[in-house]
Formats: C-alpha cells, sequence, structure tokens
C-alpha cells in the first residue's frame, strides 16, 4: 500500500520553496532586480515546516514496528545513511566543481577543517555554513533520526531522549537554526519540535477514521497561521505546524477511504523532491544566467521568465533524480539485501525496506 498523499504533500512544499528562493534571486541586480511574484511566493519557505512535519510522519510510519527491537538498529541506521548523505555528499561535490571552474556565486565554501567536518557530517560543530546552504535544515533532520534511533534500542529510554530533547526545544523556543547556525541555536531550535508534531500525526492516522475533521481543521489553522506570521513570541510557525499535522493526518485518511485522488505527476515530483529541493537555487540561478544572456526576459517579461525558470528548475530536478539519485540510491540499497534483520520485507518495486505489509516512499 502507498500512500500518495505523503508524495504529493512533499512535491508541493519543494515547489513552495524554490518559488519562495526565486522570487528572491530574481531581485538580485544581475538577474534583474526585481522579486517577480514576491506576493505571492512569500510564504513558500514555508514548506521548510511541512517539509520537518512530513519526516516525523514518515520516520514514525517507516519503523514503528522496530521500535524496543535493538536487533533492527543498524539496518535503520544504514537506511538512514543512505537516503540522507550520498546523494547530498554527491551534489555538494558537484556544486564545489563548478563553483571552482566558473565561480559567479554568492555562495560561501567552508574555510576550516572543522568546517568541513560540519558540512559533511551534517553535525553541527562550527557555526560555518555548507556549501548547499539549503542543506541547514538537514542538521535538524540528522539530530531527529539520531534520537529516534534510541526508540530502537529501547521504547523506555527513547521516549525519555525524546521527551528530553523536546523540553530542550521548548524551554529555547526560537527560530534562529537557519540564520545564527551555532550548535545551541540548531539544536534547541523549535524547528526541532515539528518532527514531534509530525509523530503526532502519524499517531492520528492510525486511530483511523474518514479524517474529514482533521483535514478541516488543519486547513483552518493552516490558514489563520499564515495569515498572522507577526504573532509574538514566533507562535506562528508552531502552529502552522500544527495545521500542517493535521491536513497531513486528515489528508492520508481521506486518500485510504477513496475521498482523495492525487494527480499522477505530483508522485514524481514528490520522488524527486530531495534533489530539487538541494538543487534547487543552483539551477535557478544556471537559467536566470541564461535567460539574462539570451535576453528571454526581455523578449517574454519578468513575469513568463519566473514561470519558465520555475518549471524548468523542477523539470531539471526530476531528471537529476532518475539519473543520479534514484540509480544511486537503487545500487546502494541492494548491496544491503543480504543483511536485513528477521521478520523484514522487501516489497517488490518499493522504493524502501520496511516493516511487513508497509511500502512507503522516504
Amino acid at each position: 500500500m502507498t500512500i500518495k498523499t505523503l508524495q504529493a504533500g512533499r512535491a508541493l512544499a519543494a515547489i513552495a520553496v524554490a518559488a519562495f528562493h526565486l522570487s528572491l534571486g530574481m531581485g538580485l541586480a544581475r538577474y534583474g532586480g526585481q522579486e517577480v511574484f514576491r506576493e505571492y511566493t512569500n510564504l513558500g519557505n514555508r514548506g521548510v515546516d511541512f517539509f520537518f512535519v512530513l519526516s516525523g510522519f514518515i520516520i514514525s510510519y517507516a519503523h514503528v514496528g522496530d521500535i524496543g527491537k535493538p536487533e533492527t538498529w543498524k539496518h535503520y541506521i544504514h537506511r538512514r545513511f543512505i537516503r540522507l548523505f550520498p546523494i547530498y555528499w554527491l551534489y555538494t561535490a558537484l556544486f564545489v566543481l563548478v563553483l571552482a571552474l566558473l565561480g559567479g556565486t554568492d555562495a560561501k565554501m567552508p574555510t576550516t577543517l572543522w568546517d568541513w567536518v560540519t558540512a559533511l557530517s551534517l553535525i553541527r560543530f562550527t557555526d560555518g555554513s555548507p556549501p548547499l546552504e539549503v542543506a541547514w535544515t538537514l542538521f535538524h533532520e540528522l539530530a531527529f533520526y539520531i534520537v529516534f534511533s534510541t526508540l530502537i534500542l529501547n521504547r523506555r529510554a527513547g521516549l525519555v531522549a525524546l521527551g528530553l530533547f523536546m523540553a530542550f526545544t521548548i524551554s529555547f523556543f526560537h527560530y534562529q537554526g537557519a540564520d545564527r547556525p551555532t550548535a545551541l541555536n540548531v539544536y534547541s531550535a523549535a524547528y526541532n519540535f515539528h518532527f514531534l508534531l509530525g509523530m503526532g500525526a502519524f499517531w492520528l492516522y492510525r486511530r483511523g477514521g474518514r479524517g474529514i475533521a482533521e483535514f478541516t481543521l488543519g486547513l483552518f489553522i493552516s490558514t489563520v497561521a499564515l495569515s498572522t506570521t507577526s504573532l509574538s513570541n514566533q507562535l506562528s510557525p508552531l502552529f502552522l505546524a500544527l495545521g500542517f499535522a493535521l491536513v497531513l493526518a486528515g489528508a492520508t485518511k481521506l486518500e485510504l477511504s477513496g475521498d482523495l485522488r492525487i494527480p499522477q505527476f505530483l508522485g514524481l515530483i514528490g520522488d524527486a523532491s530531495y534533489t530539487i529541493y538541494l538543487t534547487h537555487v543552483s539551477l535557478q540561478g544556471v537559467l536566470l544566467k541564461i535567460a539574462m544572456k539570451t535576453h528571454l526576459h526581455q523578449a517574454i517579461g519578468s513575469g513568463a521568465t519566473f514561470i519558465v525558470v520555475l518549471l524548468g528548475t523542477i523539470l531539471l530536478g526530476c531528471f537529476l533524480y532518475l539519473t543520479l539519485e534514484q540509480p544511486l540510491l537503487n545500487a546502494l540499497r541492494g548491496s544491503n539485501k543480504q543483511r536485513l534483520p528477521r521478520n523484514t520485507t522487501v516489497l517488490p518495486h518499493s522504493p524502501i525496506i520496511v516493516a511487513p505489509g508497509i511500502e512507503l516512499r522516504e
């Protein structure tokens, strides 16, 4: 059973983030100096909040059967490593190579050994930025993977670790992980609490029902949060994540009950969302340079240029997924088939290996 809603959510979040950064990019003097469609894309960066909530849901979905089973821990770590690091390292290497050969970007390279260790390990030792600046979210992702792994080693100890991690987050309660990337800011950022909301969405999903109530309430809360982004104490992102969690729980139930159908093309974009997320800023820079040098932006106007570049970014991201990410992941996952823990089922044509009876793209 494949839940297409999850992939559709990924697709929409990736498109929103790409559109947000494209508006900012076109505001640079070298790309015309006009933040095209900024009034519509201004909240596109909130797609990151959805990614965090979705990750909490997916990890819970895929590994709920592993909780309290330490014999599955190595398998969990291997799967998380394969999903996160190889393609990230590949795109980082390609970006650094292109930057060294061509230049022409505002990106800053790590300057010290420990900055490079931070960038490549996705563990915050210094406040240096990784070459792919959007990778700031992956530091939160890895921290959640590690905390969740304690649930697999020991359920009770894992609940304590998860509780302490979330209490640490709540006690500081800020969203400075991206702007001031110190270790304290990253691991105490409220973004980490969004993973717990995703786990809560999974709990609601398991309770069954049609999902209409969760979906409707989630849409209401999300809409209010998006329209009140100036709430004091940075509460808007928290309420938005809560709304996303309810929408996610409701949408998955609606799909399973046959009340929600997902367009096929969103599935492919969802599959490619990790590649799109990691590469979209670089791809947009290349496409905007082409548009400027060929005077396309003058011929068709800034609005049409925005649409062409955004579509090009998504299509190229899908192409890179099909030609780089998917073959790489298939090769790495295939090499581990003989080391699966007992009672784990490899589903036909499944992109990941999970508990018996579950198929999920992650």
